[in-house]
């Protein structure tokens, strides 16, 4: 019988996503919150977050408007969640992730309010299964 998975994700503060922020409405921290919205693994498979899944933190690195975004969560799958299999398979593996930048009034900045200026992969690990 299959058990539940947990999921650790990790973008830690020593490889931290860059963005220079361009929307004049606000910023990450002050009107704005960065939200992780999925996770992409390395076959391409696209895993949803849910909104609580995960806790992101963008602190800002210099007055010129570049902020370091850092993200960490931990996601449990029962073995009847759509993306158990693809999440069951993994062990230490660099993933993409899509994500965006919600306003306090529930829009979501478009393409224009940031520069990415760099953009690391995070680490999912299985918990169950860590480096195999």
């Amino acid at each position: 019988m299959s058990e539940q998975v947990m999921l650790r994700v990790v973008l830690g503060r020593e490889n931290p996503m860059r963005v220079r922020w361009r929307a004049t409405d606000g910023a990450p921290g002050d009107g704005y919150k960065a939200q992780v919205t999925a996770l992409v693994l390395p076959d391409g498979t696209r895993i949803a977050m849910h909104g609580s899944s995960v806790l992101e933190q963008a602190q800002p690195v210099d007055d010129d408007g570049e902020f370091a975004v850092t993200f960490t969560g931990m996601i449990g799958y029962a073995p009847e969640h759509a993306d158990y299999e693809a999440v069951e398979k993994l062990s230490d593996t660099d993933v993409d992730y899509e994500i965006e930048f919600v306003h306090e009034d529930g829009h979501t900045a478009g393409a224009d309010a940031f520069d990415v200026v760099e953009r690391p992969r995070a680490t999912a690990t299985n918990l169950a299964n860590p480096g195999s």
